[in-house]
């Protein structure tokens, strides 16, 4: 896992250093899917960064806290004044999974050591009792696969409620077309990201029943 002070180096040296602000096509197809899960819900954020996923994708949620190791992100996010979050500077596996309707964590488990993703998902099967939102890409290596994360949901006693593509490769090949279709033809967009095979998939939002 990186640290603290790896992370508050990469903020400093630049805001918004993964280009959260802008990357439309995450945005988009996790609206398909998170917004109806935490309306009116209160959620705990992990790995919430500048504050961008809360200002959009969990606007509509009556209370965020945002939780991020860096505190020259939270320092950011709570300069965006957000009249339902709040933000707090802290390592998410030493605070209590308990009391929120949802926990969501998009695209930040990823950045555990194997050892900690395991200690991650038993701590949220432990103290958590609703809704666990979680993204990350399933493109195996240091990230996941999408049987991967099934096993590991299986395994902790966690339901699947459901899942969806959030966006496919940009590379060379019929990815590369998935891709540029997704993002240039709005009527189709929705369709060709739901079904596209699964070999061309970057991305994958999940919803899990946890208790």
């Amino acid at each position: 896992m990186r640290s603290a002070a790896d992370f508050n180096r990469l903020y400093l040296e630049r805001r918004d250093p993964w280009g959260t602000d802008r990357a439309t096509r995450r945005d988009r197809g996790l609206a398909k899917v998170i917004p109806p899960h935490v309306e009116g819900k209160t959620v705990l954020e992990l790995g919430c960064g500048e504050g961008h996923l809360t200002a959009t994708i969990f606007s509509k949620a009556s209370w965020v806290t945002g939780v991020d190791i860096s505190a020259v992100a939270i320092l950011r996010a709570s300069e965006r004044r957000l009249p339902n979050a709040t933000f707090v500077d802290q390592d998410f596996m030493g605070m209590s999974f308990e009391g929120r309707d949802v926990i969501a964590a998009l695209e930040c488990i990823y950045y555990l050591s194997l050892e900690e993703r395991e200690a991650f998902f038993r701590k949220l099967a432990k103290e958590h009792r609703g809704t666990f939102i979680m993204s990350a890409p399933i493109i195996g290596g240091k990230y996941f696969t999408h049987e991967e994360l099934l096993e590991t949901f299986n395994r902790y006693g966690l339901g699947l409620i459901n899942w969806r593509n959030v966006y496919a490769y940009r590379r060379p090949g019929v990815g590369g077309l998935a891709a540029s279709v997704a993002a240039r033809v709005p009527l189709v967009r929705d369709a060709v990201v739901a079904l596209w095979p699964e070999r061309f998939m970057c991305h994958r939002a999940y919803v899990v029943r946890c208790g």
